[in-house]
């Protein structure tokens, strides 16, 4: 049974239930609530890029324009940035579902293209192939026994690729 349709039982179940037998008996609730002790994750996320390996950042100025054409393999992978290795599969299952269908644990690419920019005067231009991913941060709780909150076991961030890629601009004074 899915923790929403547990819920929505529980829901029904206490609203059917004398008020006497829910809050005036300690242990009531704890006896229907099947939810109990469920383990469960919390996900947001914000969109971030995640960079190719071996592939330098390409710089060009000040001024003038900058061009790059990758046209070698490379492989972009999650970064774990606060909380335990551990818990990545978990984290992506829940970011599969509830932010983007589209992250992985890591993107390989072998494709070919060129991308070109021009640069403001006196500014640097700068390029880098990425995975337009997503730094996801999560919760790992647990539902406590009365069904009436939970405990947090574990937070963190992760950073994941996605399937989408493609070169990333930016401009620098130096």
């Amino acid at each position: 049974m899915s923790r929403t349709t547990r819920a929505a039982a529980l829901s029904l179940l206490l609203a059917s239930a004398s008020t006497t037998a829910v809050l005036g008996t300690p242990g009531a609730a704890n006896a229907n609530c099947a939810a109990a002790g469920e383990i469960g994750y919390s996900v947001s996320a914000v969109d971030t890029r995640v960079p190719f390996k071996r592939v330098p950042v390409f710089k060009n100025g000040p001024g003038g324009s900058v061009e790059a054409t990758r046209g070698y393999s490379g492989t972009a992978t999650y970064s774990v940035t606060a909380g335990a290795e551990s818990e990545v599969g978990a984290v992506l299952a829940k970011a599969k579902v509830s932010v983007s269908a589209s992250l992985t644990k890591s993107n390989t690419t072998d494709t070919t293209i060129t991308y070109k920019r021009n640069i403001p005067r006196g500014k640097y231009g700068n390029l880098q192939y990425v995975s337009w991913g997503k730094r996801v941060s999560w919760k790992k709780y647990q539902i406590n026994s009365t069904c009436t909150g939970t405990r947090t076991l574990a937070t963190g961030r992760i950073s994941f690729p996605s399937t989408g890629e493609g070169w990333f601009y930016w401009t620098t004074t130096s």
